[in-house]
């Protein structure tokens, strides 16, 4: 059979950055004119179709990351996919590759489907707000990986609402679902929204296992895709992030006393070319924690750090500032922000002496104040 490498491509790409070192198989199955890829870590499964241009009876587990690896890295418009005695052949032009199949004993390995047997809620969500979950909320996400953060600040919180994420500083991704929910969601998961082009099916429900203990399941589907997890909904940790959540959205809604609207074009190139110097210095940095001054007024935003360098950027029609207010701020925090910013301005609100929001659309995010005694950085 032959497929379309640029189709396929977009898939494998996409799943290829999501799969973690747990995930090791993946498999292949064609019938009725359909192609099935297929994976899974037993914590979520994802079956992708394609539709082929004859029926086909094929069925073939291999490894994931070579298979993945080998078709992102062809060429050709198409390829074409058969079967030689154990191993998977991938013709590609004038060039073939054999995959070695995997087989649980002498039969071949069969990757277990993840199904939601008690749906307790059913509703669409629109591929804009999985897009805007997997492309703003997972900026604050990001940093885990240069910071000592605790579990919950792994997770997406999610609700009726929007969705909520925070290490050193927050984000609440405002938007409205057809019914309440209560989800907390892994990055791996996430990172899987991709995927979704268009709006989907989504279900909630509760499995029961022989032991007792009930299991949450969520799937997302769609014409030709199919994703579902077992995921973590203990009350207890949906609580704790809860406390985090609400207060953040209490400082997002304080009455600040100025108001700064900001080309984020112009605040992302000033912070960039601030950081070079950071980057390049000869002392070992935290790149996670970039301290910088910043004086606002009516006119302008001056940022400054610790080398001397100073950026000044213009303040936009639509601003207020009470009088000159100076604080001091994490950069990179910033520079997640505005590099998220699909608009051209953002505003940010600021004056209370402990936190800094920055808002555009209906994403907010909230960034501590420095305190200047704790560094002595400047």
């Amino acid at each position: 059979m032959r497929i379309k490498t640029k189709d396929f491509q977009e898939v494998a790409t996409t799943i290829r950055q999501a799969i973690d070192d747990s995930i090791t198989n993946l498999e292949l199955v064609a019938r009725n004119a359909e192609l099935f890829l297929n994976v899974t870590n037993k914590e979520y499964y994802v079956s992708v179709k394609f539709p082929l241009s004859e029926p086909i009876d094929f069925a073939a587990t291999v490894d994931a990351a070579l298979f993945l690896d080998l078709i992102n890295g062809l060429t050709s418009e198409d390829f074409g996919l058969d079967i030689d005695g154990n191993s998977v052949v991938v013709s590609s032009g004038k060039s073939k590759y054999k995959v070695a199949m995997i087989y649980d004993n002498d039969k071949l390995m069969s990757l277990p489907i993840i199904k939601i047997a008690n749906k307790t809620v059913e509703m669409s969500i629109s591929a804009d707000i999985l897009d805007s979950i997997l492309n703003v909320s997972s900026k604050e996400i990001a940093k885990v990986k240069k910071l000592d953060v605790n579990e919950l600040q792994k997770m997406y919180y999610i609700d009726e609402t929007g969705c909520f994420t925070f290490t050193t500083g927050a984000c609440v991704n405002a938007f409205t679902l057809e019914k309440p929910v209560k989800l907390l969601l892994n990055e791996r998961i996430v990172k899987l929204f991709k995927l979704f082009k268009e709006d989907v099916h989504f279900s909630l429900g509760q499995d029961p296992l022989p032991n007792g203990t009930v299991r949450t399941k969520i799937s997302l589907e769609t014409g030709n895709i199919y994703l579902a997890a077992v995921i973590t909904n203990d009350d207890l940790l949906i609580s704790k992030v809860q406390g985090p959540c609400i207060s953040t959205k209490r400082f997002i809604n304080e009455t600040y006393p100025h108001h700064v609207v900001l080309s984020a074009k112009a605040v992302a190139a000033a912070i960039n070319r601030l950081m070079l110097f950071t980057k390049n210095s000869v002392d070992k940095v935290n790149m996670a924690f970039i301290p910088a001054n910043v004086v606002i007024d009516n006119d302008e935003m001056v940022l400054s750090d610790k080398f001397g360098n100073i950026e000044t950027v213009t303040v936009e029609n639509g601003s207020y500032v009470d009088e000159s207010y100076s604080f001091k701020i994490n950069l990179a925090d910033v520079k997640a922000i505005v590099d998220s910013c699909k608009g051209e301005h953002v505003t940010m609100n600021c004056g209370n002496g402990r936190s800094v929001v920055f808002v555009r659309g209906n994403i907010s995010n909230l960034v501590p104040e420095v305190k200047k005694d704790k560094t002595n950085e400047q």
